[in-house]
C-alpha cells in the first residue's frame, strides 16, 4: 500500500512538473513564437528578440523566469546554428560548443517524427556540462521540421523551478540542526530526480525510504526519472492484517483458479472474434471474386445473343472471355470445396509419377487467357524426363493458385517464370516467379494460413478469399512436399513447391518456351 501510494505520487508529480515546463516554456519563447511559422524573421532576430524578452522580465521581475543563459537557434535548410548569450557566463561555468548544440537539435528533430509527443522537451545530458537545454521543434504549413529553437539555462535552477515552491516544501530539521541539502516534501514524500544517464539531478533520497517508487514522465520531461520515497518510520501501524497460512493458500488457490478461468474467457474471445472477422472478410472475397467473372459471362453472353457484335473477331473474343471466366469461376470453386473438404477429413491423394513438363504446359494452359487479358506472358522452363510423385489434379491446382497470384499481385507487363529444377537425386522443385513488390521476411510464413493477406491488400481492389495458399501448403504435404516463399533474383518473389522425385523415363535436356 505505501508502495502504491509513492508510485501514484511520482505519477501526479510529473505531471505537475510537466505542466509547469510547459507553461514557463510557452511564456519564455513567446516573443519569437516559434511554434508558428516564422517566414518573415531570420534566425538572428529570432535569438535576439528572445534574448531581449528575457532581460526585459528580469529587469521588471514581473513574472516567473527560467534561469536562462542563451538562446539558440538551428536551421534545418542551411544546417547553421545561431547563438545569443543572455548574460555573462557564471564563474568556472561555460556554454556547450556549437558542435554539441547543433547535434543536440538533429536529435530533437528526430524525436520530434515519433507521434504523440510533445513539441516543447527539457534535455539534461552529460555532454551539456551544467547546463539543461530547452526546446521547441518547428513546423511549416506542411507540416515539415524548420528549425529548432532552445534556450540553456542552469540544470540544477531549471529542474528545482519544475519541481519548485508551488508544489513543494523543506522537510524537517536534521539532527544538526540543518536541513537536508536539496531534499523536498510533498506532504510526507521525499523526491528525487535523475537524467536517463544515472545523474541525480534534484533532490537526495536517505536510506530510511524503503518504500520508493519510480516514474518516467512522457511529453516535455521525457528522458527524466522522478523517484519518490516513503520512510518506514512514518507508516505508524502494520499496513497488511497477518493471516493464518492454510488461509492464504486457499486465498491463493482460489485467486490463481480465477486468473486461469479469466485468461481461458479472454484466449477464447479473442479467438472467436479474430474468426468472425476472417469469416467476414472471406465471405466478401468470395462475393466479389464470384460477381465479376458471372457479371462477365452474363455481358458477353447477352452480347452474343443479341447479336451486338461488329465481327468474328469480337464473337471470337467474348467466347473467350466466356471461357477464361469460367476458369476462374471453377477454381475458385475448386479452392472453397478442397479447402472445406480438408477441414472435416484428411486429404488422400492419388500419388503416382508425374512427368513435370507435362504438368507444367497444362497449368500455364489452365491461366492463358487470364495472363493474356492482363497482358503478361508466362516463360515456362523444365528439364526433359523430370517427374515428380504426387496427385495430377492436386499439384494442378496447387500450381494454377501459384500462377494465380503472381498474376493477381505482379506488375503490368510483367513476365512469370515458370520452372522446375532437380534440387537433389530424391527431390523436385516448382518454382514460380513474379516481377512484383513481392512479401515482407516476417509475413511470408503467415500468408499460409487461411484467410491471411497483406495489409496492404486489405484495402486495394486486389480481392480475394485468403485460401489460395493455404490450399497449396495442404496440397504440398499431402503430396509429401513442402511450400515456401524466397526472394527472386530479379526482384518481386518465387514460390518453391518441393516434391519428391521420380524415376526419369529418359535424359534430362534443357526445354524452354515462351507464351
Amino acid at each position: 500500500a505505501a508502495g502504491r501510494v509513492a508510485h501514484t505520487a511520482a505519477d501526479q508529480i510529473g505531471i505537475h512538473a510537466s505542466g509547469r515546463l510547459l507553461m514557463l516554456a510557452l511564456e519564455t519563447f513567446a516573443p519569437a513564437a516559434p511554434w508558428g511559422t516564422t517566414d518573415e524573421q531570420t534566425p538572428r532576430r529570432i535569438v535576439e528578440a528572445l534574448r531581449d524578452g528575457q532581460r526585459a522580465g528580469e529587469r521588471c521581475q514581473c513574472r516567473d523566469l527560467l534561469p536562462v543563459s542563451a538562446f539558440f537557434h538551428f536551421d534545418v535548410a542551411t544546417d547553421s546554428l545561431v547563438v545569443a548569450g543572455v548574460a555573462a557566463a557564471p564563474d568556472g561555468v561555460a556554454l556547450p560548443p556549437p558542435a554539441t548544440l547543433a547535434a543536440l537539435a538533429r536529435e530533437e528533430m528526430a524525436r520530434a517524427r515519433r507521434p504523440r509527443l510533445s513539441s516543447i522537451h527539457l534535455v539534461a545530458e552529460p555532454a551539456l556540462g551544467s547546463q539543461a537545454a530547452i526546446t521547441v521543434v518547428q513546423h511549416d504549413a506542411q507540416g515539415s521540421v524548420t528549425a529548432v529553437v532552445g534556450l540553456l539555462a542552469d540544470t540544477r535552477r531549471t529542474i528545482g523551478t519544475m519541481f519548485g515552491p508551488s508544489m513543494m516544501r523543506h522537510g524537517p530539521v536534521d539532527s544538526s540542526g540543518g536541513r537536508p541539502a536539496g531534499v523536498v516534501l510533498l506532504d510526507s514524500l521525499s523526491l528525487q530526480v535523475a537524467s536517463d544517464a544515472g545523474t541525480v539531478l534534484f533532490g537526495r533520497l536517505g536510506e530510511r525510504h524503503t518504500f520508493r517508487a519510480r516514474s518516467r514522465p512522457r511529453g516535455p520531461l521525457e528522458g527524466l526519472t522522478i523517484t519518490v520515497a516513503l520512510a518506514s518510520g512514518q507508516i505508524p501501524s502494520a499496513l497488511v492484517a497477518i493471516l493464518p497460512r492454510g488461509h492464504l493458500w486457499h486465498f491463493s488457490v482460489l485467486l490463481l483458479c480465477t486468473l486461469l478461468v479469466t485468461a481461458m474467457a479472454v484466449g477464447s474471445s479473442r479467438r472467436e472474434a479474430q474468426l468472425a472477422s476472417a469469416r467476414s472478410d472471406f465471405i466478401a472475397g468470395v462475393s466479389h471474386d464470384l460477381r465479376m467473372p458471372l457479371a462477365q459471362i452474363l455481358i458477353a453472353g447477352e452480347t452474343l445473343t443479341m447479336r451486338r457484335d461488329r465481327g468474328e473477331d469480337e464473337r471470337l473474343g467474348l467466347a473467350s472471355t466466356i471461357v477464361r471466366e469460367t476458369q476462374r469461376l471453377i477454381a475458385l470453386v475448386e479452392n472453397v470445396l478442397l479447402f472445406s473438404r480438408s477441414g472435416a477429413v484428411e486429404l488422400e491423394p492419388a500419388l503416382e509419377p508425374l512427368p513435370v513438363r507435362a504438368l507444367l504446359d497444362e497449368a500455364r494452359e489452365a491461366v492463358r487467357l487470364a495472363a493474356t487479358d492482363a497482358g503478361q506472358a508466362i516463360d515456362v522452363h523444365a528439364e526433359a524426363g523430370l517427374m515428380v510423385v504426387g496427385d495430377h489434379q492436386l499439384l494442378r491446382q496447387a500450381l494454377v493458385n501459384l500462377l494465380d497470384n503472381a498474376l493477381k499481385y505482379g506488375t503490368p507487363g510483367q513476365r512469370i517464370r515458370l520452372d522446375a529444377i532437380a534440387h537433389s537425386p530424391t527431390r523436385v522443385h516448382l518454382r514460380v516467379e513474379d516481377q512484383g513488390a513481392g512479401v515482407p521476411r516476417a509475413e511470408r510464413e503467415r500468408v499460409f494460413d487461411a484467410y491471411e493477406r497483406l495489409a496492404r491488400d486489405q484495402d486495394s481492389e486486389r480481392t480475394g478469399t485468403g485460401l489460395g495458399l493455404a490450399i497449396v501448403r495442404q496440397i504440398a504435404r499431402a503430396c509429401q512436399g513442402r511450400v515456401w516463399l524466397e526472394d527472386a533474383p530479379a526482384g518481386g518473389i518465387r514460390a518453391v513447391l518441393e516434391l519428391p522425385a521420380a524415376v526419369a523415363s529418359e535424359k534430362p535436356a534443357r526445354v524452354t518456351e515462351r507464351v
